[in-house]
């Protein structure tokens, strides 16, 4: 069973503006409002922010409510890495990950911890868009339902770092996640623990809200990343259940999306940086189907 003392939460951080301060604030607040009755600290992982991330956290004004961290993760650029950082600072047995700029519900830590300790070993929630995305809202490429969350017939569950958990044991074990991957590294690392025999779980319930990016070009960069790791997933898991890549329909996708209506900018970018990466990851990866 999980004890009290047992539990670190992990949050990769690259902050570029001060207003990414503000939205960090906003999740370390969520932290504080959580129904968790064990105790729990927080290690900020920051992956190199031009911000002064450090000042901001040693005089924060949650320090008494929260066991705040902060870790330099700025050696090699990306989320993975600061995760490993992170995980390799943590003390809890049970790691728990969440992004900067999210906001943890309140039964986030207590269904997360409960769920893990039903027997996994590696598990994730679902998470919604409704709640921090009001004036900016998607039409198309919104977050599904929690049932509707994991897409079927696939080689394991999809595990998502912004609302993760993993027994500390189990992620040093695997190495942690892999730094070369710049998107889906989280979905890479779950499936690698289910081909070594770990078990993971999906807990069909929204515990936290997810923010998405606003305009047109982060929602792209976004979009190209992930393209380009499922592309390279269907290389290092063949036969996995994800849709395969077939050429004509990516440079379909590429053609018509920029003329698409009723997109906003932040979902238009991410769906045709998502062809885009799939149609250069297609190449690079060889996965590509040419008909």
């Amino acid at each position: 069973m999980v004890t009290e003392r047992s539990v670190s939460i992990v949050i990769p951080t690259y902050i570029g503006t001060a207003d990414g301060l503000d939205l960090l604030d906003v999740q370390l607040g969520a932290l504080t409002r959580q129904d968790y009755r064990g105790e729990f600290d927080v290690v900020i992982a920051d992956n190199g922010s031009p911000i002064d991330v450090k000042l901001h956290i040693e005089t924060h004004p949650l320090q008494g409510r929260l066991e705040l961290r902060y870790v330099d993760a700025s050696g090699t650029s990306g989320a993975a890495f600061a995760r490993n950082v992170g995980a390799a600072q943590a003390t809890g047995t049970i790691l728990l990950f969440c992004d900067h700029d999210d906001q943890a519900h309140s039964n986030w830590i207590s269904r997360m911890v409960a769920f893990l300790d039903e027997g996994y070993d590696l598990i994730c929630s679902a998470v919604e868009g409704d709640s921090l995305n009001a004036a900016n809202p998607r039409h198309v490429a919104n977050i599904p339902a929690p049932d509707k969350f994991q897409p079927t017939g696939v080689y394991a569950p999809v595990i998502i770092g912004t609302s993760m958990a993993c027994r500390a044991e189990v992620y040093r074990k695997l190495g942690g996640q892999d730094t070369s991957y710049a998107a889906n590294e989280d979905l890479e690392f779950g499936w690698r623990a289910h081909r070594e025999g770990y078990r993971l779980g999906y807990l069909p319930e929204a515990l936290v809200a997810y923010r998405y990016r606003q305009g047109f070009r982060p929602g792209y960069r976004q979009g190209r990343s992930r393209g380009i790791g499922l592309a390279r997933l269907n290389a290092e898991f063949p036969n996995n259940g994800l849709p395969e890549i077939h050429l004509p329909e990516v440079l379909l996708r590429m053609i018509r999306l920029p003329f698409t209506r009723g997109l906003v900018a932040e979902e238009r970018g991410l769906m045709i940086g998502l062809a885009v990466g799939q149609f250069r990851g297609g190449l690079r990866h060889r996965t590509m189907h040419w008909i």
